[in-house]
C-alpha cells in the first residue's frame, strides 16, 4: 500500500504535534491537580494538599508555582526540610522565582537558620527591591540573629511604606535600645502609646528604656500608668521600687533585666495560588 505525499506529510505532522499535545494535557492535569490542592490547602489538610501539588508538579515539572505550592503544604505541615527542598526545585525550574527565595528563606528563619535566612531574602530583593514583605522578613531575621542596625534599616524600609504599623515600631524600638540608641526607642515606644494609650506593653517598654537610661520621674509616671491599668503587674511594681530607691540614693538602679520581647514569627506566606502556564 502506496502512501501519498499528503498523506505522509499529515503522518508528519500529527507526530510533531503528539507532544506539544501532550504536554498540553499535562498543564491541564497540573492545573487541576493545583485547584484541588488549594482547596485542600485552605481547609488545612495538608496530607492531601501535599499529594496533590506533587501530583501537580509531576505534571508539569517546569513550572514553578507548583513547587512554591507544594513547599507551602509542607511548611503549613510542619516539615521545614521538605519545604526548602521544594522552594529549591521551584528555584531550579525558575531561577529567578521571588516567591521560592522568599518561602525559602522564612522557613530558613523558622528554623533559626538566619545566615541562609538572609541571603535569600537578599536575593529576593535584587530581584523586587521595593517589596515590603521581603524587607519586614529579612529585618526579623536580623534581629533574631542581633544585627540590630541592619534590622533598623530594613525596618525603616517597611515604615516608608507603612508607616504605622505599631508592630514594626516595637521591633524597631527593640532593635534601638539594644544599640543603646535610647532617645529613638523612647520615639518609637511614645509613637506606640499615642497610638493604644490603653495598652500597659508600651508603657512597660518604655519604662524599661527610662531605667536604661536613668531618668527616675518619667520612669516612674510610666510605672504609674501600668498600675493604674493593671494594679497588680509586678514588672511594674518591681520597676517602680528601684526608681524610687534610685531616687532617694542619688544613683543609677542596678541593670534592670530585660522585659522579655513579644516579637511575633513573621507572617505565613499567602495561601498557594494555582497558575496556568500558557
Amino acid at each position: 500500500m502506496k502512501i501519498s505525499p499528503r498523506s505522509l506529510s499529515l503522518v508528519l505532522l500529527l507526530s510533531a504535534l503528539l507532544p506539544a499535545i501532550a504536554r498540553g494535557d499535562d498543564k491541564a492535569d497540573a492545573y487541576k491537580f493545583g485547584k484541588e490542592g488549594i482547596e485542600a490547602a485552605k481547609s488545612k489538610q495538608w496530607d492531601k494538599a501535599i499529594d496533590l501539588f506533587q501530583k501537580a508538579a509531576k505534571a508539569d515539572p517546569k513550572g514553578a508555582n507548583n513547587y512554591n505550592n507544594l513547599g507551602l503544604a509542607y511548611k503549613g505541615a510542619g516539615k521545614f526540610d521538605e519545604a526548602a527542598k521544594a522552594f529549591s526545585s521551584a528555584l531550579e525550574a525558575e531561577p529567578e522565582n521571588f516567591a521560592a527565595y522568599l518561602n525559602r528563606g522564612i522557613v530558613y528563619t523558622s528554623q533559626k537558620n538566619y545566615e541562609k535566612a538572609v541571603q535569600d531574602f537578599d536575593r529576593a530583593l535584587k530581584i523586587k527591591s521595593d517589596d515590603v514583605g521581603a524587607h519586614r522578613f529579612r529585618a526579623f531575621a536580623y534581629l533574631e540573629n542581633k544585627d540590630f542596625a541592619k534590622a533598623v534599616e530594613d525596618y525603616n524600609a517597611v515604615l516608608k511604606a507603612k508607616p504605622n504599623d505599631l508592630a514594626i515600631l516595637d521591633r524597631r524600638g527593640f532593635a534601638y535600645w539594644n544599640m543603646k540608641d535610647y532617645d529613638k526607642a523612647l520615639a518609637d515606644f511614645s509613637a506606640i502609646i499615642k497610638a493604644k494609650p490603653q495598652d500597659k506593653e508600651g508603657y512597660l517598654d518604655r519604662s524599661y528604656v527610662y531605667e536604661l537610661k536613668g531618668d527616675f520621674a518619667n520612669g516612674i509616671a510610666d510605672c504609674d500608668k501600668v498600675l493604674s491599668l493593671d494594679p497588680k503587674n509586678e514588672d511594674a511594681t518591681s520597676r517602680k521600687a528601684r526608681f524610687e530607691f534610685a531616687q532617694k540614693k542619688g544613683e543609677a538602679t542596678p541593670t534592670p533585666t530585660a522585659r522579655p520581647r513579644r516579637t511575633l514569627p513573621p507572617e505565613p506566606a499567602a495561601t498557594p495560588t494555582p497558575k496556568r502556564h500558557r
